[in-house]
């Protein structure tokens, strides 16, 4: 489990404008751009690779696609899925065919849904998909999936399963809840899912951080990360991360802003987000464009 640690881009997943089919190549040529900015991992099919818009069959081939471009790069899918079959099936296919790791959301379907019975979630997923060597990262979005991981869920599945998480993502947005992790649970792999907390969350020592800006500026994390644990101040590098997390956060779609960006940033051809999620329309792309290319213009002087 030494490879979970470091910068991880929660990468996202591209599909043709056309056919909304997923565009291995164009996948193959991000992971490229990530690894020669000093990406350490990816996490593809989280919330930012748009995982639940996805077939299971379809998210296989995800996963064989990242496996087989990672190069080095340490791999984390997300495999958790409202349906306890389709997250055991997800789970098992990623850790036999060499995930590093997988990040598993709670069941997020049922809402107000009791801590025996997210506890009882995970418990059947490790007995049926988890070998003794194999470990899992759960996701702590409860903005988002409305689950949350509670302490009582944490706690409960290391004594019944011991060794089988190797830790979490909080991407509650929440400085104090990333850091008590690591006070409850000291051995903990903690993952911060915050640009905008990467110093803070690094200076308290978390593991690393998995995000969306990682899809764009991974060397402007890794150069908060490396500031930190050199004890330089790693405040004039967050201040450009910041601004960067701050076009994804005011635009319309950070999916799709991230998408339209990767143009800017990586030379990648546009791509698609997937429906319910909506495409920036012209005038939301000159926005961005106006913004991000003064900024890359600067980064190069």
């Amino acid at each position: 489990m030494s490879r979970l640690a470091g910068v991880f881009a929660a990468n996202v997943t591209p599909f043709d404008p056309a056919s909304l089919a997923i565009d291995h190549g164009w996948m193959r040529r991000h992971l490229a751009y990530l690894r020669a900015r000093g990406c350490d991992g990816i996490v593809p099919l989280g919330t930012n690779g748009e995982g639940p818009a996805m077939s299971v069959a379809e998210r296989k081939t995800v996963i064989d696609s990242a496996l087989a471009a990672a190069d080095g790069l340490a791999v984390v899918p997300g495999t958790g899925c409202a349906s306890l079959p389709d997250t055991v099936e997800l789970t098992r296919y990623a850790l036999q065919a060499g995930a590093d790791s997988v990040l598993v959301i709670p069941p997020f379907f049922f809402k107000n849904v009791s801590h025996a019975g997210v506890l009882a979630y995970y418990q059947r997923l490790c007995d049926a998909a988890v070998q003794p060597g194999q470990q899992i990262l759960l996701y702590h979005f409860p903005q988002l999936s409305m689950v949350p991981i509670s302490d009582a869920v944490m706690a409960g599945l290391r004594q019944s399963h011991p060794g089988c998480v190797a830790g979490v993502k909080d991407s509650s947005g929440n400085f104090d809840s990333i850091v008590h992790w690591n006070k409850l649970f000291p051995d903990l792999r903690v993952f911060a899912g915050s640009d905008s907390l990467a110093s803070r969350a690094h200076a308290a020592g978390v593991a690393g951080t998995i995000t969306a800006g990682g899809n764009l500026v991974p060397d402007l994390l890794q150069g908060v990360r490396q500031a930190v644990l050199a004890g330089r101040d790693p405040a004039p590098i967050q201040e450009r991360l910041n601004e960067v997390r701050g076009w994804l956060e005011r635009s319309p779609s950070m999916h799709a802003a991230t998408k339209f960006l990767l143009t800017r940033f990586a030379g990648l051809p546009q791509t698609a987000v997937r429906p319910p999620l909506i495409d920036l329309d012209d005038a939301q792309r000159a926005v961005l464009a106006a913004l991000a290319d003064p900024f890359l213009a600067q980064l190069a002087a």
